[in-house]
């Protein structure tokens, strides 16, 4: 919020004779605004966790820490932000338990 007010203060303290230059500096305002939107979208993006978590892998299959674990955690989050499977439990949980199997993994009683 505060860089937003901040780049609102600088749009409207750009003057200058020369109307190019007042141009200019708009469009650089303009480019900042966008890079932020798109780092903060990356941002939202790095932070985001599907929701099924290693630890419930490692439980469905039995399994300690391993190369596993993660092969099928980042195929979930790779499915979902692909739009393969819709951002839900269940649909997760699905995929999940098809991934181990292409792992030939089984699950644990």
């Amino acid at each position: 919020e505060d860089i937003d007010d901040l780049l609102l203060f600088c749009e409207c303290d750009s003057t200058s004779k020369f109307q190019h230059k007042r141009e200019r500096y708009l469009q650089n305002i303009n480019n900042l605004r966008q890079q932020l939107q798109e780092l903060e979208e990356r941002d939202k993006l790095r932070q985001w966790q599907p929701p099924i978590s290693g630890e419930e892998i490692m439980k469905t299959f039995g399994l300690k820490p391993s190369r596993e674990v993660g092969i099928i955690k980042n195929a979930i989050r790779e499915a979902i932000l692909d739009g393969d499977i819709p951002n839900n439990y269940e649909d997760a949980y699905q995929f999940m338990l098809r991934k181990g199997a292409e792992l030939d993994l089984q699950i644990a009683d």
